[in-house]
């Protein structure tokens, strides 16, 4: 297998265990009532926002997805991608089915439709800055492939047609789910810290 493909694959799991991570202990605090601004060890009563739920559930559907598509991939080369139609349309079935849960989990983070009317001062400040983590999410994963991919192919002196296909849905997922986790740390922040 693709020694390039092992780690690009190992770091999209290890940092959906960083996003599980997060979500578990948001989760957690918000639970036992240790999220307290004055910080005088009085719990506050803060609910989970519909919002802030669907994030931690859509964090715990990418971390699955790219738990089966590694698995999928795993002891393949990149060009067994092209080569082999049945781990092709399973990997693409993979993504797709992770791609539509992402998608309707996220559905109520737009402004527009019947989900606006629920949003309130705290919900539009989240989603104001959750934006960022996509913008750094894409800006990572862009970092990532570009040097391995350098680095890797670099006698070769051109990659497979396979990559830029795969980059492609690597950066679709890495949107939704640098969302989602820059949703739940949002409301971390804020209800630890205020604004």
């Amino acid at each position: 297998m693709n020694v390039w493909l092992i780690v690009t694959l190992s770091l999209g799991f290890v940092v959906s265990a960083l996003g599980i991570y997060l979500a578990v202990r948001t989760l957690q605090k918000m639970r036992t009532g240790q999220f307290n601004s004055e910080g005088d060890g009085a719990a506050d009563d803060v609910s989970m926002a519909i919002i802030q739920k669907r994030s931690l559930w859509n964090i715990l559907s990418m971390f699955i997805g790219i738990c089966i598509m590694t698995w999928l991939f795993w002891g393949h080369s990149v060009s067994d991608f092209f080569q082999n139609t049945s781990l092709r349309i399973s990997l693409t079935s993979a993504l797709t089915l992770t791609l539509l849960v992402n998608l309707f989990l996220m559905l109520p983070t737009s402004k527009r439709g019947s989900w606006s009317k629920m949003f309130d001062e705290r919900d539009e400040l989240v989603l104001q800055r959750a934006g960022a983590y996509q913008i750094s999410g894409i800006l990572l994963l862009s970092v990532v492939w570009t040097f391995g991919l350098t680095e890797y192919y670099w006698d070769a002196g051109s990659i497979p047609i396979a990559i830029p296909y795969i980059m492609f849905w690597s950066n679709l997922l890495m949107v939704f789910f640098s969302r989602s986790i820059g949703i739940v740390y949002g409301y971390w922040w804020i209800d630890r810290y205020g604004n």
